[in-house]
Parts: C-alpha cells; sequence; structure tokens
C-alpha cells in the first residue's frame, strides 16, 4: 500500500499597482511578458501581443461577473472568488486535446505553462461599468517560484505535465522522478472565510476521495491544500493525486 501524504503550503502574495487605462477585455490567445509584482497585483497591466514572441503569459478567456457579484466591490473576496471558479473550465477548455475528459473538466490541474491567475480591468475602467476577469496561463519554471519564459501557445497543448511536488518539502519538482507527486484534480472548497488549516485538510480529502470514487479502479493518493495568502487571491482549491 502506497503511503498517504498530505501537506500545507502558502501560494503567493497579494499586491496592487498602478495600471495603464484599458477598458477591453484582453483577447484570449495573445501573450505577454510579467515581471513577478505584476502577476499579484488583482489589475491587469499587460499589452498582449504575439504568441510566437518569448513571454511568460498568455490569455486563456475571459469572463463576465453577475452584477450581484461585481456588487461585492472592486477585488473583493467574492469577485476574486467567483473568477477563480469561473476561469477554470475556461482554462481547462483552452488547453484541452482529448474529446472526452475521465473526470469533469474542472477537476483538472493546469500544467505549469498555464497556471491559472485571474485579473480585473482597472479601477477607472471598473468604476466605468467594465465587469470583466481576465483568465490567464502564467508560465512557471520547474519549482513553480518565478515566471518562466517560452515562446509559443499553450492552446491545445494538453495537461501533462501534471504540477509535480517533492513530497519532502513540497516545493515544484520534475515529474520524471518516481517520488513526485502529481497534481492531477482539484476540488473546489470556497466558501466565505479560510476554514483553518485541520478543516481545510479534512474537507480536501473528503472531496478528492468523492472525486476519485467516480471512476472505478480510480483512487487519491495524496491531497494538497495552499496557504491563506492564496485563498485570499481567490484560489479555494484543495488538491489531489488521483491515481489508477
Amino acid at each position: 500500500m502506497r503511503r498517504l501524504v498530505i501537506a500545507v503550503a502558502a501560494v503567493g502574495v497579494l499586491a496592487s499597482a498602478a495600471a495603464p487605462a484599458s477598458a477591453e477585455p484582453p483577447a484570449p490567445a495573445t501573450c505577454f511578458s510579467y515581471s513577478a509584482d505584476q502577476w499579484l497585483q488583482s489589475t491587469f497591466t499587460a499589452d498582449p501581443g504575439d504568441c510566437a514572441t518569448p513571454h511568460n503569459g498568455e490569455v486563456l478567456g475571459t469572463a463576465s461577473l453577475p452584477p450581484e457579484v461585481a456588487a461585492t466591490g472592486y477585488a473583493s473576496a467574492g469577485v476574486k472568488r467567483w473568477a477563480f471558479q469561473a476561469c477554470q473550465p475556461i482554462a481547462v477548455d483552452y488547453v484541452w486535446t482529448k474529446p472526452k475528459p475521465k473526470f469533469p473538466k474542472a477537476s483538472y490541474v493546469m500544467p505549469r505553462s498555464a497556471r491559472l491567475n485571474v485579473q480585473f480591468p482597472t479601477v477607472d475602467a471598473w468604476n466605468a461599468g467594465e465587469r470583466w476577469v481576465a483568465c490567464l496561463g502564467q508560465s512557471r519554471n520547474t519549482s513553480l517560484s518565478a515566471p518562466l519564459t517560452r515562446t509559443g501557445s499553450v492552446a491545445g497543448a494538453g495537461l501533462k505535465p501534471y504540477v509535480c511536488l517533492n513530497p519532502r518539502n513540497w516545493r515544484g519538482m520534475k515529474c520524471k522522478k518516481t517520488d513526485a507527486v502529481r497534481l492531477t484534480n482539484q476540488v473546489w472548497i470556497g466558501q466565505q472565510s479560510y476554514p483553518g488549516t485541520p478543516k481545510m485538510l479534512k474537507k480536501t480529502r473528503s472531496a478528492c476521495r468523492k472525486l476519485a470514487k467516480k471512476r472505478k479502479a480510480w483512487t487519491m493518493r495524496t491531497y494538497y491544500v495552499p496557504g491563506l495568502t492564496a485563498w485570499d487571491r481567490g484560489n479555494q482549491n484543495g488538491y489531489c493525486e488521483i491515481i489508477r
């Protein structure tokens, strides 16, 4: 029997920055380059260009915020929570290559080349009535610690390699390593406030096992939860390694 491994990690820091005046949502399938600070802000500041040129980000799609969600305020907890959940299936569809997934599409973990991020129009554009979220893919290095420059679009590139973690320190590692934990699926835990680590672990374990049971001969091997900073950013998922 393989040993069950669990871990907790903090992901990202929320920050804000000034942005150029741009009211229209960015077009999908355009690419751009961001500094580390730009990835951490709530406002979309990029000037999208050609994906054939070196870049570290790509617009995977956009979504319109419902009035009742937008009413909670610019980049509010409710807005960010809704955006991450809405952008997940959009992002998976953008990179998906198979006609029929083994699990619900929204449960698949995005690869390192398209780690999901969400950003919004400028404050001025928001005040003028713009209510969209940009679903962004950010190319990351193996350890997931910094942006990675690449060329070419991730559209239709598939979901492999999975994001793989080292079970000793829970940092990113190469998926070819035999002991790599391959995060294959995610489960939405979202609620008003962070439930705390023990409850988050319990909720994730339960949801991951429930997801695995949807397919015979599949089982949940490990599970992993992000920390409070990731939660505050809108990423309110737990993660699983589901194996056959």
